[in-house]
């Protein structure tokens, strides 16, 4: 996968390879006592690849967002419009019936609100900022792991790796 970003305007392009369409979580963010060192040299690597789709689906939450705010802007100029033609007021569909409102900003400001197309475009906004939360739980996550792979790394060499594990249950996990 590529990002390509501006900075002080030079294009760079950021490469990496790409997860899998799966990621376990519990993989990802559990520590695996036979192979700390292998996963203290990778952690980082997952950690950077979190934070860029983390970067992605805000991007594309914030476009979520102003696709949302066009549409109220456009939908109360409409409604602004039809009132300076109805001596202030403008037409609500209700239950299939039409309604006349009385064109104020309190009622403007939520006017969209029954409206199948906004629905929409709020509903995208949700499920976006759900995948953003989703993807910021398991950076931090990842996060965590990698800071107490950094401190067990630093205080272990790995030939005397096997005589420190601790032959107990920690953290769900048996060791041997």
């Amino acid at each position: 996968m590529e990002y390509e970003i501006e900075v002080k305007g030079k294009m760079i392009t950021i490469e990496h390879e790409d997860f899998k369409n799966r990621i376990n979580f519990e993989d990802l963010t559990s520590i695996n006592p036979s192979n700390i060192f292998g996963e203290s040299s990778t952690i980082s690597g997952d950690v950077g690849k979190i934070g860029l789709m983390k970067a992605e689906v805000y991007a594309m939450m914030q476009e979520a967002k102003l696709e949302i705010s066009i549409y109220e802007s456009d939908y109360k100029k409409k409604l602004r419009a039809q009132a300076s033609k109805n001596s202030g007021k403008y037409i609500m569909k209700y239950e299939g019936e039409s309604i006349e409102v009385k064109l104020t900003e309190k009622a403007l400001d939520t006017c969209f609100e029954s409206e199948p197309d906004w629905k929409k475009l709020k509903m995208t906004h949700i499920t976006l900022e759900k995948y953003w939360n989703d993807l910021d739980s398991m950076y931090w996550s990842a996060q965590d792991k990698s800071k107490k792979l950094n401190g067990m790394v630093a205080t272990i060499n790995p030939e005397k790796f096997k005589d420190n594990v601790a032959k107990e249950n920690t953290n769900s996990v048996i060791t041997e």
